[in-house]
Order: C-alpha cells, then structure tokens, then sequence
C-alpha cells in the first residue's frame, strides 16, 4: 500500500451519497462514499495509486484528483470570466446613463438660458421709449450751403451771360474783344458749375434729412 499523502484541495465529489469502488493490485474494495475514501487518505490506509473506478474506467487517485482540479478551475475562470464581463457591462451601462443625464441637463440649461435671454428682450421691447427722430444737423447744413451755391451759380452764370459787355469802343464804333469774350465765356462755365454742385448737395442734403 503507498503511503503518498493527499495533498490536492478539492474534494473527491460534490455528491455526498456517490459512492466508488477502490483497486490496488488487482484486489477490488467498496463501494465507499467519497467521505469514505477521503478519510482513508487522512489516515494513510490507501494512497494516490490505488485505483478508482470513474466513467466506467480505472484510474489512480492521483490522476482522478488531478483531472478533478483541472476542471473546477477551469469552471472557477469560466465563472469569474463571465462575473469580470457583468461588471464590465454593468459599469457601461451606468457610463451611457451618466453620460444620457449630462446631456439631458445640458440640453435643459441651454433651454433655460435661452428662454432667459428671450424673457429678457421682450420686457426690453415694451419698458424702452419709443425712439424720436432726429434731425440731422450736418445735412441741414449741407442742404443750406446746397442753396447758396446753386443761388451764387446762377447770378454768376446771368451776370456774365447778360449783364458783362464783351465789347470795346474804337474808332470805328464798339467792336467785340476777344480777351473779355474769353473772361465772359469763363464766368458762364463758373456759374453753371457752382450752380451745379449746389444742386447736388442739395439733393444729398434732403435726402439725409427724409
């Protein structure tokens, strides 16, 4: 009989009633419960190369315990795997609902601010005085110095165009002089174009005052 002692940590089954049929060298013992075999490991009365039959084979107790651990901790990280993921998933979903409710509330004190500003300009509509008009002093001006230069072009251009004389006395009788002619001919240019920019700033002048 080997006298190896039990050193794995799990248990031999979850099923408290399950019983097992013991080997060792060709000799068969049970069945015994697991409680059984387990505490004949403590007590060194069988050890991890007597045989046990599982899934109708025989395999040492070493081996069985061996597999037996394997796969409790591969369900153990399957288990912890899928508990890792519902954490995960949980923590964004509540990320997407914290990141819903800030723009909910941003959205909401835009809204505000905008109704404010709103609220704000209508009562600036009906508490503000109606607005007077306003005569405009510099096109009054304009349209004044308008008329006295239209008045000025027009007695300069009637002065030179009736008023001058362009002639001179000689012996034979009055004759035209081309010199005064010339002077006559530019005191009518002058008139009229005074007369002219008066007339402009004179439209300019109403047309600011309208």
């Amino acid at each position: 009989m080997s006298n190896n002692p039990h050193t794995f940590q799990v248990s031999l089954s979850d099923d408290s009633s399950a019983t097992f049929l013991i080997r060792w060298r060709g000799r068969q013992d049970g069945p015994y419960t697991a409680a059984v075999i387990e505490a004949k490991l403590a007590a060194n009365q069988i050890g991890l190369l007597h045989e046990i039959s599982h899934n109708g084979q025989w395999v040492t107790l070493r081996d069985y315990f061996a597999e037996r651990e394997a796969v409790l901790r591969a369900e153990r990280q399957a288990r912890e795997e899928q508990e890792r993921w519902a954490r995960e998933e949980a923590e964004k979903q509540a990320k997407e609902e914290r990141r819903r409710a800030d723009v909910l509330a941003e959205d909401r004190r835009k809204a505000a601010q905008l109704e404010a500003e709103r609220s704000r300009e209508a009562q600036g509509e009906h508490s503000s005085p109606p607005l007077q008009p306003q005569v405009s002093t510099g096109s009054s001006g304009l349209r004044s110095f308008g008329i006295l230069l239209l008045v000025a072009g027009l007695a300069v251009a009637i002065y030179f165009f009736l008023a001058f004389d362009a002639s001179v006395e000689s012996g034979s009788g009055r004759v035209v002089n081309l010199g005064l002619m010339a002077d006559r001919q530019n005191g009518i240019i002058v008139g009229i174009g005074l007369g002219v920019v008066g007339t402009i700033m004179l439209a300019i002048g109403s047309r600011g005052r309208n």
